[in-house]
């Protein structure tokens, strides 16, 4: 069973959900594209994916979460949305219940910096951030964030408290919150003068980079094809890479995310790239990583026992 936790879905219908950013205007960070959720169940039933987390791409919609909520319930049985809210707005507290309660089986709660900066955290663990953490842990969300490279110390260092203060939480760190920047971000980095070298193996940094959280089991990684596909790039193992994690963690604190709507590689790509990276993962961890795990915490969302 293989169960993708991180998949965009983009509408070609620009005048019903229309760009936005997530500092406001309708001109998105990014180049548009369109992925629309057909072509992602096509995709999923070609490559044997049963299930998928419908991540909304704030890049491109912002805290307008309509296409990904719209498209989820169009296939209630396979697709289950994950939100993106402003966390520094304090009425998102609030509109997380509203979704929650509503109709759409919401499987959980994406928090991303409103723009990118080196120090701080307020978007993660200020006043009102802290609200949203505590409306996720009463609604019993699993709660994903994502780190950037040129914010991953400080962010690293706030996840850590908020993961020691919310333990009842399940926590993802998405694209495994090493200082693994996409193809894009690297070129940023690059021109910066931001060091976005990636550890090489056989630790891959994963001792220093996410070694406080080993026992906080609440805590999940999210390994994506964003990690795969610098790791390739610079000639590293992806089996490796997901042993070593497994190694430090458990396979059973990983989950596959293809992030199909912006990493560029075509769908059945993204699986046997999956496929090669648990070469080196038992039977019983494949499993886990594959789809086990996201179906404890998802499945309730597509409306199966966990």
């Amino acid at each position: 069973m293989l169960f993708d936790t991180h998949a965009h879905v983009l509408s070609a219908d620009r005048e019903r959900y229309p760009y936005s950013t997530l500092r406001g205007g309708e001109t998105p960070p990014v180049a548009p594209v369109q992925f629309p959720v057909e072509e992602l169940v096509r995709r999923m039933d070609e490559c044997g994916v049963s299930s998928a987390c419908l991540v909304q791409r704030a890049t491109l919609y912002g805290y307008d979460n309509s296409y990904a909520l719209d498209a989820a319930a169009r296939f209630p049985d396979r697709l289950a949305p994950v939100v993106v809210l402003d966390a520094l707005d304090p009425a998102s507290p609030a509109k997380l219940r509203e979704l929650a309660a509503g109709d759409y089986r919401l499987a959980g709660l994406r928090i991303v910096a409103p723009r990118l900066t080196r120090d701080e955290t307020d978007w993660l663990d200020g006043d009102a951030a802290l609200d949203l953490w505590a409306a996720a842990a009463d609604l019993g969300l699993p709660l994903a964030v994502i780190i950037y490279r040129l914010n991953n110390e400080a962010g690293r260092a706030a996840l850590l408290r908020l993961a020691r203060r919310f333990t009842a939480v399940p926590i993802l760190i998405d694209h495994v919150g090493l200082p693994h920047p996409s193809t894009p971000e690297k070129a940023w980095c690059e021109a910066n003068g931001v060091d976005c070298t990636i550890p090489a193996g056989p630790g891959f940094g994963i001792a220093d980079h996410l070694g406080p959280f080993e026992d906080l089991g609440h805590v999940r990684f999210k390994v994506t094809d964003i990690n795969f596909d610098r790791l390739d790039e610079a000639g590293l193992d992806t089996s490796a890479f997901v042993r070593a994690l497994a190694d430090r963690f458990g396979a059973e604190r990983l989950l596959w995310g293809s992030d199909v709507g912006q990493s560029p590689a075509p769908y059945a790509g993204k699986v046997a790239r999956l496929r090669a990276s648990a070469a080196k993962l038992s039977d019983d961890e494949r499993a886990a990583f594959f789809g086990g795990t996201a179906h404890a915490l998802y499945g309730r969302a597509l409306g199966r026992p966990a």
